[in-house]
């Protein structure tokens, strides 16, 4: 039982620090095609704030700037929305199977 709650908690945290590097990646890159200074500063302000503020601001902020993305950047960009969608899955079903071990581990 131990052997799967560690998975399960392996899974959650891949997914999390995989989930944060590619939301970093994702605000960077769409910075740099918008023309902002310092794309990576946003990236990683993005990520403060208790709540997702900083990617609020972000995104409030961006709408001043058109996007000039280009066809390379924007299969980056698609790719990456993948990737946050894989990492997010991997939080759910880790989290789903520490649930299901917390309450039925007895069993």
């Amino acid at each position: 039982m131990i052997v799967l709650a560690t998975t399960f908690v392996f899974m959650v945290l891949l997914g999390a620090f995989t989930f944060i590097y590619q939301l970093f990646r994702l605000v960077a890159l769409d910075a740099e095609s918008r023309g902002l200074k310092h794309p990576n500063f946003w990236g990683i302000f993005s990520l403060s704030g208790n709540g997702g503020g900083g990617l609020l601001l972000y995104l409030i902020g961006r709408n001043k700037y058109p996007s000039n993305m280009t066809d390379s950047s924007r299969r980056e960009f698609d790719s990456r929305k993948k990737r946050v969608g894989l990492a997010l899955s991997f939080i759910a079903i880790g989290t789903i199977g520490l649930i299901y071990i917390s309450l039925f581990g007895n069993l």
